[in-house]
């Protein structure tokens, strides 16, 4: 599965959340191509004293109410030598100081010296940091493009994967006509995001187009209307078409299968493809049975316990 993982720089940050997150670059304007590569944030402890045990540079470093009160209690040189050693490394996306509160000149001349960037916010510390890493976690999400189609059913993401030519595209064509929605034909975009979920999209040039063997490249939202396609949707669900010959077919269903995408399991279904078979009608029933699983009501299972608990009666009738 090709994977990749995106960055962004600090002028990219400014650009597009500078007003929103009411950042204002106060030093190092020539050192705003330093790179954000993780979805997280950093509030300095023991590192403000100079203990720099578990110190994590490779983050963008805020300074809150509490940080604040520590580094205002020391004296402005002693900061000074403390900022310095954390950003010592050159990997210190930036620095930024929440609450409008007014940076310390020993911050403000360690930054200066190493040519981090530093910045202000005026919002509160916990609203800042929220905001920041659902902007974070959304462009640095882990990610890989998956041949398959995408269709939101019944609500559920369905991911349907399977060979070239084994119908993925006619099957969800038909959901599509059943009021389903499309969300990514033939490439999807899959991102890993915080918490373990799953967001699959696609590509901004295929949205909202199908390619069917036979009919060509065909526009879903003019031919079944605006509601037909969305921009992206939780990955809740895999379904295999298969060869009928691909090998064993799990027929009651008491196992749960699962797929890992980008270190992620989701429950994983096979359905083996024979003329005859409505393949759209499987996979809506597929959906809706998933949602019951989800609710703890397995019906192989179920079925399972009352088989046994029968052949237990007849076992002890006869005896």
């Amino acid at each position: 599965m090709p994977q990749f993982e995106r960055v962004i720089t600090v002028k990219q940050l400014l650009e597009d959340k500078g007003e929103d997150l009411s950042l204002e670059l106060i030093s190092g304007k020539k050192s705003l191509r330093r790179e954000i590569i993780k979805a997280s944030v950093n509030r300095p402890g023991l590192a403000l004293d100079g203990h720099l045990e578990n110190y994590r540079a490779e983050i963008v470093q805020i300074i809150g109410r509490g940080e604040y009160a520590f580094c205002a209690n020391l004296s402005s040189a002693k900061l000074k030598t403390n900022f310095l050693k954390m950003l010592a490394t050159d990997s210190v996306p930036c620095v930024i100081v929440t609450a409008g509160m007014r940076v310390l000149p020993g911050i403000a001349a360690a930054c200066k010296q190493r040519h981090v960037p530093l910045l202000t916010t005026s919002m509160d510390t916990a609203s800042f940091v929220s905001e920041l890493i659902a902007y974070l976690d959304d462009l640095l999400a882990p990610r890989a493009h998956l041949h398959g189609v995408l269709i939101k059913v019944s609500g559920m993401g369905v991911l349907i994967r399977g060979d070239a030519g084994i119908g993925k595209s006619e099957c969800a064509l038909e959901l599509i006509k059943r009021g389903h929605i499309l969300v990514a034909d033939d490439v999807v975009e899959v991102r890993r995001m915080h918490g373990g979920r799953l967001a699959g999209s696609c590509p901004p040039m295929l949205r909202h187009y199908m390619e069917v063997r036979g009919l060509g490249i065909l526009d879903i939202e003019l031919l079944f209307g605006v509601g037909s396609s969305a921009d992206s949707t939780s990955i809740e669900m895999e379904v295999n078409l298969v060869s009928p010959t691909d090998g064993f077919i799990e027929r009651l269903g008491i196992e749960q299968q699962t797929a890992e995408i980008l270190g992620v399991h989701v429950n994983s279904l096979t359905i083996p493809v024979t003329p005859g078979r409505n393949l759209a009608v499987l996979i809506e029933v597929a959906a809706l049975n998933q949602r019951l699983k989800g609710h703890g009501i397995v019906s192989a299972k179920e079925f399972n316990k009352k088989l046994l608990a029968k052949m237990k009666g007849c076992k002890n009738g006869s005896e």
